[in-house]
């Protein structure tokens, strides 16, 4: 939100008073006292930033009668092209946006909202007096069950450039690979660099999930269970994350969602590459009409892999890359040295093999 000058606040503060001209008796808000307390500065620079604008032709002054004073004293009103100016303001701030909780809204719809004048709007932005208590909006709720800290990232620039392509434009979102290549890390690094407007909430699928149970925790969340009815009203990213084994009203709810107008929301579900076909909660007619916007992420380049080991000789390297097929959970196991504690897609001999190759040093 752009600061406005002093003399500009007090062009926006008599703008309201410029039907004041010919009265008997004027407001105190129209002398150097009143507009000082408006504006919110002292008195003592009142003076010269009403000369600045008596000067441009912008303000023009006269001795009244004032409510409450004995004696007349000096009030202030716009001229012609101080009303001019004043409009010219408020054009080039109602149109403002400014993020207030979660939500971004424009000074006209706080305006509106709040059924109070441009100036006052502007010096409450200022002081961060405008919350959402006072708009009466829902909070941004920010809840996740998964539990992933997004530490090295490599590569998947290209997938990054397309989610949040279709960030912009699209409802439902499917990120389709096999295990363990980083579908997970992947949504984490994308919440992490767009940083949602919208509440964020991460399901994780895990293996028998019933989508009774999701709608329990929407309720938990929102006061209601009918998801649909919570997209439409309430911002919301929501995400399914290791979707793969599910029962039939799991699928049968999330297809039905891929047809419904779920309003200001959006969808992503991490899917498994193996997801069997009767599990599958989208078609490729759905893909194709852009009802499911669908990215499919395989293992690591070889460079990208590299970057990951690259105190490794370079002939293990080479084979720890074909066992592993640039899989990045089983590359960031080796690194970490925890390979036999991770669910890999690997034999023990596999995993013995590579845990010797990760250990040949340059």
């Amino acid at each position: 939100m752009m600061r406005l000058k002093i003399q500009e606040k007090i062009l926006l503060h008599l703008y309201d008073y410029r039907k004041y001209v010919d009265r008997y008796e004027y407001p105190i808000e129209m002398t150097q006292q009143g507009i000082a307390k408006v504006v919110g500065i002292s008195v003592t620079h009142v003076p010269r930033n009403i000369k600045r604008l008596l000067e441009e032709g912008l303000v023009e002054s006269k001795k009244g009668h004032v409510a409450g004073k004995k004696k007349r004293i000096t009030v202030y009103f716009l001229t012609h092209r101080g009303i001019a100016e004043a409009k010219r303001i408020i054009e080039e701030i109602k149109d403002q946006e400014v993020q207030i909780g979660g939500a971004t809204v424009t000074v006209e719809e706080l305006k509106r909202k709040l059924n109070m004048r441009y100036l006052d709007i502007v010096l409450k932005l200022e002081k961060g007096e405008i919350t959402e208590d006072l708009l009466g909006m829902e909070k941004r709720i920010v809840f996740s069950e998964v539990n992933v800290r997004v530490e090295s990232f490599v590569d998947r620039r290209r997938e990054l450039r397309e989610m949040e392509e279709w960030y912009r434009e699209g409802k439902f979102l499917a990120i389709v690979g096999g295990k363990g290549t980083g579908k997970t890390y992947l949504v984490a690094k994308f919440v992490e660099d767009v940083n949602p407007k919208e509440s964020v909430v991460w399901i994780d699928v895990y293996p028998g999930r019933r989508w009774s149970t999701v709608k329990e925790v929407m309720r938990s969340l929102f006061g209601k269970s009918e998801i649909l009815s919570i997209l439409r009203a309430h911002p919301t990213l929501l995400i399914f994350d290791g979707y793969y084994d599910v029962d039939d009203e799991f699928v049968s709810a999330l297809n039905s969602l891929t047809r419904e107008e779920i309003g200001p929301s959006k969808v992503i579900v991490t899917m498994r590459t193996d997801t069997p076909f009767y599990n599958r909660f989208y078609t490729l007619a759905d893909v194709a009409e852009s009802r499911v916007k669908e990215i499919k992420i395989e293992g690591l380049p070889y460079e990208e892999a590299r970057k990951l080991m690259p105190d490794v000789k370079e002939s293990a390297f080479k084979r720890i890359y074909q066992l592993s097929r640039g899989n990045p959970r089983i590359l960031s196991a080796l690194v970490r040295g925890n390979i036999e504690e991770e669910d890999v897609p690997l034999m023990p001999d596999q995993i013995h093999l590579l845990k010797y190759l990760a250990e040949q040093k340059k």
